[in-house]
């Protein structure tokens, strides 16, 4: 099997109220290797070195998830902000310009935290009961896919402190 990746910031400690609708819901099992989080590329290249070097420059930020959306079939928070998502990717597809965000499946950057992918209306209840969500993007990511519903962490990228 070739090896996928992805470049993630992830958010452990929401694991409590997303997790068990992530579990039960969703393509990327929480229990699988896939924290809760806000996905800046994928597929993503395995490039370490290179990834660290793009990310370098990003200031660690507060983050507050306080609105839900929906795409076709998937239920997510918005961050705020999420200017510095965007950046982040547009950093890493300057990068690595043969690999962007979900494959060029879409036009606009949209950084989002995926809670659901069935039974939205039950989840979008149980999540709306807990929000606001506050969190800190600390770090990325690389995430190794070793099984189709698998992924472990290769490496891990600290944002630096404002």
């Amino acid at each position: 099997m070739n090896a996928t990746h992805a470049i993630v910031v992830p958010f452990e400690g929401l694991a409590p109220v997303v997790d068990d609708l992530r579990e039960r819901t969703c393509a990327s099992k929480p229990s699988h290797g896939m924290p809760p989080h806000v996905t800046l590329l994928v597929p993503a290249p395995g490039d370490a070195d290179a990834i660290s070097r793009v990310l370098a420059p990003f200031p660690a930020f507060d983050v507050a998830f306080a609105r839900l959306d929906r795409f076709p079939g998937v239920l997510w928070l918005a961050p705020e902000p999420a200017e510095p998502f965007r950046q982040m990717i547009e950093a890493l597809v300057q990068q690595f310009p043969d690999q962007p965000p979900y494959a060029g499946a879409f036009a606009e950057i949209v950084p989002h935290l995926t809670i659901a992918q069935s039974g939205l209306e039950e989840a979008a209840e149980t999540v709306q009961a807990h929000l606001p969500l506050h969190a800190r993007a600390e770090r990325a990511t690389l995430l190794e896919q070793t099984q189709p519903d698998r992924w472990r962490e290769v490496a891990s990228f600290e944002l630096g402190e404002t």
